[in-house]
């Protein structure tokens, strides 16, 4: 069984990487890294740090060469299916997940994102800044890992969650690639284990049911059925006539 990591040993690999980093650059933390540091878990097994450029990427990932860390070339499902960067791992099993800009082909790291991040401290030529209780919570909520919905529940326990801010970035950023499902089935799976309703959950869910009321329409009359058959069909699918009132 892989160890895990405490805020301690982050730092200090934090401190070995900023000593010998070519030129100065920032990153951001996401993850059970940033829950560490925030002391919402004692430790963590990886850390989930992102970069707004490839050449800082580039330039981080030559420092972990530097001190022992070599690029993992096999990865568990739920860790490939996060599409990094690059995984790298060290002796003892310490493993960092780079990512530049995207998380899962699906959540970037916004403008505002990184306005809301804070410092969280300067290592050498190293900044890193923690993404909010609120960013973790969507970075997380994307994902397939099996520890991320406890993770969550933690955060939800711990700390004040502004759940407009985790609802206002999901929709900003499900414009182009729609993910609401993802976060949909993760505050479900929160739910049922531990008891924790998430208040905007149903309104999560309800944006999902759009989406796929209207890809079954499109679905429905490329298929060469008229309108009001297809949406009689929908409706036998389960979906209520206020539902359908806007298509």
């Amino acid at each position: 069984m892989r160890r895990s990591f405490n805020k301690d040993e982050l730092g200090a690999a934090f401190q070995k990487v900023g000593a010998i980093l070519a030129k100065p650059l920032t990153v951001y933390l996401l993850g059970g890294g940033a829950m560490c540091f925030r002391n919402q878990k004692a430790a963590t097994k990886d850390l989930d740090l992102v970069f707004t450029s490839r050449g800082d990427f580039l330039d981080f990932a030559s420092a972990l060469e530097k001190i022992g860390f070599t690029e993992a070339k096999q990865v568990e499902t739920e860790y490939a299916d996060m599409m990094a960067a690059g995984i790298w791992r060290n002796r003892d099993d310490f493993r960092m997940d780079l990512f530049v800009n995207t998380v899962c082909r699906a959540l970037s790291l916004s403008g505002k994102m990184a306005q809301r991040s804070e410092l969280l401290g300067e290592y050498g030529k190293l900044v890193v800044k923690l993404v909010s209780n609120e960013d973790v919570i969507l970075f997380k909520g994307i994902t397939e890992r099996p520890d991320d919905a406890n993770d969550i529940a933690a955060i939800i326990r711990r700390s004040d969650v502004d759940w407009d801010v985790v609802f206002e970035e999901c929709v900003a950023q499900s414009k182009s690639t729609p993910w609401y499902g993802l976060l949909a089935d993760k505050f479900a799976d929160i739910e049922e284990r531990h008891g924790i309703s998430v208040p905007i959950a149903g309104k999560i869910l309800g944006l999902d049911r759009q989406l796929l009321m209207k890809d079954a329409l499109e679905m429905r009359l490329k298929r060469g059925m008229g309108r009001k058959e297809a949406i009689d069909d929908l409706l036998a699918m389960g979906f209520s006539k206020k539902e359908l009132e806007g298509l």
